[in-house]
């Protein structure tokens, strides 16, 4: 529904007007009306007003003033003057003010009606150019992020193809010297949500262009990072100085400086390398690839401490688990090192602790499985602190897990209760499942358990079980073999056949028979 203002200091003009393209136009357009040139301008500061039907003579500040007033605006309404003076001095200040109609007063309502119709049919038609002329922009402006996107990425790409496809988007501007820098969300992304983060950063670029004295353009990567090319050599710093990075939580990395077009796949990794020394940062802020690009490479990482921590979950010995893990993960050497042996570290204490301990002992609980998930990667943390007070409380949520598994092996009573459950209940359809929850055990704790008890793997001492109560049938009932089967538990006799003689030898009736003859011999003797 559009927006219309009717301004006029006469109440009754106000209000016929209104009722006339109420009546004439029901609900298609929302009608507010203005008794002066101020609340008019307020009106259509605060509303998207798109039809101004305006008096001439009002006090404080006339229509031809208001109408001055509107020219710079980026959406200035369409314009209709309504007067009681047929003066030529008006008619040629409204036409050089753009206005669409001049109507004198008394206001006929046919010619009301016909002047809203054609503004009508104007607005239609410019929409209608604007939604094509916008479309086009937008496949130009989305190719362009697509080619820069490309080309950011792909070191391995011929220096002359980078520089004739970025110049070709009009990108010529880097070979006078630039910039690349990164910026991003130092939260959960997928809290605010990518399109939240991407119109944020666009609406502060939208408000600094103003104030640049040099070009900028923008792309967003895989990642969901802001990717912003500057130029020149520090203008960097001027448009940084303008982006509140404590405000909203970003963080901030800068490539070196480059003057050739061609470079700019390699600027781009400077800046992405230099972003994730941020990760060692404490509070949002900037770093600088000069800054990081001479960190020492010159490491060992701890792997026989990490096996340490493994070995030791579970044994009672807290304080020395997390004196093992300060000493591995210390941030005063983090610090002086490259990020790649905190990113090793990591890789190991996921390896050698987390995956190991899950794979001996299973993943006990959802809250275990989500801390786990999340220190799978250390960059799923903005800084460093938060990652180690993360690795830090699972290796205490597991070592605790560990000791009450170690405590519930020792007389092993959950699994002579899950057997005797087994025993007494093997021809229904029972599982493992089933019984881990009987008996309150992690599903592959339980299975691993189960297997050092009994000295077989779950599922096959339920079969063996079962071939062993069939074969008593076997001996001692006249039972069809089909109603045998569905007594210890087996669902169809073919399935039963099998079982049976994979783990016996021989068939059900084989079985029966040899046992029959058997009998009839010791009777005979």
């Amino acid at each position: 529904m559009r927006k219309l203002l009717i301004v006029d200091d006469e109440k009754n003009i106000r209000l016929g007007l209104k009722a006339m393209i109420e009546r004439e136009f029901k609900n298609e357009y929302e009608i507010y009306v203005a008794s002066n040139g101020p609340e008019a301008l307020h009106i259509i500061e605060t509303m998207n007003i798109e039809i101004l039907i305006t008096d001439i003579f009002m006090p404080e500040m006339d229509g031809l003033q208001l109408i001055t007033l509107l020219q710079d605006k980026p959406n200035k309404p369409v314009i209709v003057i309504v007067s009681g003076y047929d003066d030529f001095s008006y008619a040629k200040a409204a036409i050089h003010y753009d206005v669409k109609e001049y109507l004198l007063k008394p206001v006929v309502r046919e010619e009301l009606s016909l002047t809203i119709k054609r503004i009508e049919e104007d607005l239609v038609r410019r929409e209608k150019v604007s939604e094509v002329l916008s479309a086009s922009a937008q496949q130009l402006e989305a190719h362009k992020e697509s080619q820069m996107y490309f080309y950011s990425t792909n070191l391995l790409l011929e220096a002359e193809e980078v520089r004739n496809k970025l110049s070709a988007i009009g990108l010529h501007w880097l070979d006078s010297g630039f910039r690349v820098l990164i910026i991003k969300y130092a939260g959960d992304l997928q809290k605010i949500g990518a399109g939240v983060f991407k119109a944020q950063v666009d609406g502060l670029l939208e408000k600094v262009k103003p104030a640049l004295t040099f070009q900028i353009t923008r792309f967003f990567d895989r990642s969901g990072r802001a990717v912003i090319l500057t130029e020149g050599d520090l203008s960097f710093k001027d448009l940084a100085a303008q982006i509140p990075l404590s405000e909203y939580d970003y963080m901030l990395a800068v490539s070196g400086f480059h003057i050739r077009i061609e470079s700019f796949p390699i600027a781009y990794e400077e800046a992405a390398q230099a972003l994730k020394y941020t990760f060692l940062r404490s509070t949002p802020g900037i770093e600088w690839y000069e800054n990081i690009k001479e960190r020492s490479c010159d490491f060992d990482v701890p792997v026989d401490q990490i096996k340490m921590i493994a070995n030791m979950l579970g044994a009672g010995r807290e304080k020395e688990l997390i004196k093992l893990l300060q000493e591995v993960l210390d941030i005063n050497k983090v610090l002086t090192l490259d990020i790649q042996f905190t990113e090793e570290i990591s890789k190991n204490l996921n390896e050698l602790v987390f995956d190991y301990v899950f794979h001996l002992y299973g993943k006990e609980s959802v809250d275990i499985l989500k801390r786990y998930k999340a220190v799978g990667d250390m960059y799923n943390f903005a800084y460093f602190q938060d990652y180690y007070r993360e690795v830090e409380g699972l290796i205490m949520l597991v070592n605790e897990y560990i000791k009450t598994l170690k405590s519930a092996k020792i007389d092993n009573k959950e699994i002579k209760d899950a057997l005797q459950y087994i025993h007494e209940n093997y021809n229904k359809n029972i599982n493992m499942t089933i019984i881990s929850n009987m008996v309150s055990f992690n599903y592959y704790y339980f299975s691993q358990a189960f297997r050092d008890f009994t000295g077989e793997n779950f599922v096959n001492y339920i079969k063996k079980y079962r071939i062993g109560k069939a074969k008593q049938l076997l001996e001692t009932t006249n039972d069809k073999i089909y109603e045998i089967a569905a007594n210890v538990g087996f669902e169809n006799t073919k399935n039963f056949n099998r079982v049976f003689k994979d783990i016996v030898g021989v068939s059900p009736m084989e079985y029966r028979n040899q046992k029959e003859i058997l009998m009839g011999d010791v009777k005979k003797t």
